[in-house]
């Protein structure tokens, strides 16, 4: 055994110093001079001005004419003493002109962004995850889920209520939410089983 412990012993010390020696060099590395990089100057930072828009002319409006202003006397009181003296004046009053109501502007549709799903298109891409979400809940064996599990199961199927609801109702919005919702859970509870 002891011959084979001093072979051993040997091998290794050959087998470092042959490592140690590939390593090792005769002489020391130099280090190059390289020449330093040029920077290029900064480019002009010439801003060229907006190409000018000329504002369209503007109509003068038609001039409408007013009703004359009523202004209502003041009442004042009348003293406790009778005088004779003061005759009422007798009251102009024209017909009241009618004026057309002026054009209520048109009703402003819904405000969407780009990513806000709209149109028939989505309404069908919405129904088909919900559909999805539906099938791969129906793959995955209530009897065997965990409660925890059990409850991600439940929360997935009102989910997919709400989002029909949601689709019903056209929030498109909030369809895909849910939608987006119970698909992800039914897929994580389908990838457990």
């Amino acid at each position: 055994m002891s011959h084979l412990r001093a072979i051993s012993r040997l091998l290794l010390l050959t087998w470092l110093g042959a490592s140690a020696a590939a390593c090792a060099t005769g002489r020391a590395q130099a280090i190059e001079d390289r020449p330093a990089l040029a920077v290029p100057p900064v480019p002009p930072r010439a801003i060229d001005p907006p190409p000018s828009v000329e504002a369209p002319p503007v109509e003068p409006l038609p001039e409408v004419a007013l009703p004359p202003a009523v202004t209502a006397k003041p009442t004042t009181r009348q003293s406790t003493r009778n005088t004779t003296d003061a005759k009422p004046e007798p009251k102009t009053e024209s017909p009241p002109e009618t004026t057309p109501a002026p054009a209520s502007p048109a009703p402003v549709g819904a405000l969407r962004t780009p990513t806000t799903p709209s149109g028939p298109d989505a309404a069908r891409q919405i129904r088909e995850s919900l559909d999805r979400a539906k099938a791969v809940l129906n793959r995955v064996d209530f009897r065997l889920l965990s409660d925890e599990r059990k409850a991600n199961y439940k929360v997935a199927q009102s989910f997919i209520e709400q989002g029909l609801d949601a689709l019903k109702k056209e929030d498109l919005t909030l369809a895909r939410s849910f939608a987006v919702r119970a698909e992800d859970i039914a897929r994580q509870l389908e990838a457990r089983r």
